[in-house]
């Protein structure tokens, strides 16, 4: 079913104010376009699911709204009188609570949603408008070719996304994906980016992250010899087949917690390959001793890989060729690892995580419906694939149902096998180049002479190389954070006429 024209213009109107966030120079036009993208955002998700039973259950009771109206209230005006008194509090709370994801039961039916997070955009932009001035040169403005390439290339992404949903064969998941991801990542991107970046501001950061990702390491290990889990009871059924125990600490995916340390770890040893304080480097090697066990015991080996290719990222910018023939060594013997454990199952009962985790069937449909590879058996009646346009923004599950497996799935669990399926051609063309340009940006210029870029650098290369072999780029909210970071440090080098 296709995109109503009342949801068609919310969609259009949500990752249009986003797109103009991103887009205009003026910090004061920034925040009325954010304001206006974080407005529309809830209302076209609740107008898309207003009739489902579980919302029915909640908007008819009266308790339940106003508590949680309370709640919001609340939480907004602690939040936005702290970001207003303290305002390097921003960023540092919203990279410490960008994984963390709270379960919210309605109906009988359980979500897990990216609460804190959107509390702490939504009281970023408030803080922002109760904050006097206009300055056409504020922090988050032009920063140099590149990053400003990235800005109109993020911006295109969600306006093309918006579109692309209007044939798409799964709207509400369109509508999912743009109300609770694109526009709020695309707002907590502006915010990240207009931030004076000091030295000590990154140092409070860091030991943010790293607080978080050691206590979600050690919860996931308390699980490990413990032997349960919480938050997902799918995954504690499929445990009982397995003769490993995977763990999600506070998270519902083992893949999302293993990627978030992967990052993290990615951080710690930039941190420590750039050198430092004794004491310093103990704690960061603590820290990523912890995270390395926690990440093992999540048996998610596209965040192994995720990790090694940020480790590999910092030693090449740190080290040059030595790096890379170090990285090159290790990074064979760690293949030959991965595939020795992912070797054939020898009982009915699963013994060994295999290296594609049964996402090969997932990924070849998608290809199949991309249209360059041949459906077995050949459709009688129809032609399975549209390479130009995709099935629609959303519509990878739909699609893959109809035409090639009847089997639940939402996604390829390979990012550019999403996009072609999804917006084909011409979405591929624009994923592309945003890759490009945010490779440039954040691998370019004198990128191995600063910790910071280089560590930022190195943990997007960690987390693009997760995205293909595991979903989670566009609605990733670390990959909208890097690229912020990214830009606000400005890597391109000044103009010559430029003052320093």
């Amino acid at each position: 079913m296709t995109a109503s024209a009342l949801e068609l213009v919310g969609m259009l109107a949500a990752c249009g104010a986003a797109a103009a966030a991103l887009a205009l120079r003026d910090r004061r036009d920034r925040l009325v376009a954010m304001s206006v993208a974080l407005v529309l955002a809830p209302i076209l998700v609740a107008g898309d699911v207003w009739d489902e039973p579980r919302v029915v259950d909640f908007r008819t009771s009266a308790e339940q709204v106003g508590l949680a109206l309370v709640l919001a209230a609340g939480g907004l005006a602690a939040l936005t009188w702290l970001f207003r008194r303290h305002p390097h509090t921003l960023p540092i709370a919203a990279l410490a609570v960008l994984p963390l994801r709270v379960p919210i039961e309605i109906g009988g039916e359980t979500a897990n949603l990216l609460i804190p997070l959107y509390a702490v955009i939504a009281a970023g932009v408030v803080a922002g408008l109760l904050a006097t001035g206009r300055s056409a040169t504020a922090a988050g403005g032009p920063s140099g070719v590149w990053p400003e390439r990235v800005r109109w290339l993020l911006a295109a992404t969600l306006v093309l996304y918006a579109i692309q949903a209007s044939y798409s064969e799964d709207v509400s998941n369109a509508i999912e994906y743009i109300g609770f991801f694109l526009v709020p990542f695309a707002v907590l991107f502006c915010l990240l980016a207009e931030v004076e970046w000091s030295r000590r501001l990154l140092r409070r950061a860091l030991i943010a992250v790293s607080a978080v990702a050691a206590g979600c390491a050690l919860v996931g290990i308390a699980q490990y010899f413990v032997g349960e889990l919480f938050f997902n009871p799918e995954l504690g059924d499929a445990n009982e087949l397995h003769v490993y125990f995977r763990v999600n600490s506070i998270f519902f995916d083992p893949n999302i917690f293993g990627r978030y340390l992967a990052l993290a770890m990615t951080l710690l040893a930039a941190c420590i390959a750039w050198g430092g304080e004794r004491r310093e480097l103990a704690a960061a090697a603590i820290v990523f001793a912890v995270g390395l066990l926690g990440l093992a015991f999540s048996y998610s080996l596209t965040s192994f890989a995720a990790l090694l290719a940020g480790l590999g990222t910092v030693a090449i910018l740190r080290w040059r060729w030595r790096g890379a023939a170090a990285f090159a060594t290790i990074g064979a013997v760690a293949l030959a690892a991965l595939v020795v454990a992912g070797g054939t199952p020898t009982s009915d009962i699963e013994d060994v995580r295999s290296i594609d985790s049964g996402h090969t069937d997932l990924a070849r449909g998608g290809l199949i419906l991309f249209g360059i590879l041949e459906p077995e058996p050949p459709p009688a009646d129809q032609d399975v694939g549209k390479p130009l346009a995709g099935y629609g923004s959303g519509s990878f599950g739909r699609a893959f149902f109809d035409h090639i497996e009847q089997a639940r799935t939402t996604v390829s669990h390979s990012e550019p096998v999403t996009v072609a399926a999804e917006q084909g051609v011409i979405g591929l063309v624009l994923y592309a180049g945003l890759v490009v340009a945010s490779l440039i940006t954040l691998l370019g210029a004198a990128a191995g002479s600063s910790l910071a870029r280089s560590a930022i650098g190195a943990c997007f290369v960690g987390l693009l190389v997760g995205s293909f072999g595991y979903t989670g780029f566009a609605i990733d909210p670390a990959m909208w954070a890097l690229l912020a970071l990214g830009v606000a440090l400005r890597l391109d080098p000044p103009e010559p006429s430029a003052p320093r």
